[in-house]
């Protein structure tokens, strides 16, 4: 009937053991970081060099490579860049045309609003046939557009 009190015992001991290993290790990072990147693709690889000091152990020398996907947006979009149907998870759809026209409504309705617009850095201003404005929001390089009016999100078909 020994044995809960010696297990709990012998747990707290090696609870205490490990935190004073690790409160006793002194560990410093030196090194250098370099990157390497490729042009035909959207990754970059870092190699850093850790040189780490325990004083109870050895010297290490460890080398991590760490791959990092890299989102690049666009210095400027266009018309043409922005042209494509853009649809919501609740049947509302977008279209805009490259020649900067455009129709907005529901997914299988004959009924549509037609509109003019252009993009001004990361925003296309629509402009809607009583001259009133909309800004919508361009993001992921393109491939949605927010409106915060409707608190909407258009993804792009492909």
């Amino acid at each position: 009937m020994r044995t809960k009190p010696f297990f709990q015992l012998y747990m707290a001991a090696g609870l205490l053991l490990g935190c004073a290993l690790m409160v006793s290790c002194d560990i410093t990072v030196n090194g250098t970081v370099t990157k390497e990147t490729s042009a035909d693709s959207s990754s970059i690889k870092i190699k850093g060099t850790i040189d780490a000091v325990s004083t109870p152990l050895e010297d290490e020398t460890d080398e991590t490579v760490v791959e990092t996907e890299v989102v690049t947006e666009p210095e400027s979009y266009t018309r043409e860049s922005m042209a494509g149907i853009y649809d919501t998870d609740d049947n509302d759809r977008l279209c805009f045309d490259e020649d900067g026209t455009g129709s907005s409504g529901r997914i299988g309705s004959l009924n549509f609003t037609s509109f003019d617009y252009f993009v001004d850095g990361d925003e296309i201003i629509i402009t809607w046939g009583d001259e009133s404005e909309s800004r919508l929001k361009i993001r992921d390089g393109g491939k949605s557009v927010y409106w915060p009016e409707n608190d909407l999100t258009f993804i792009k078909e492909e």
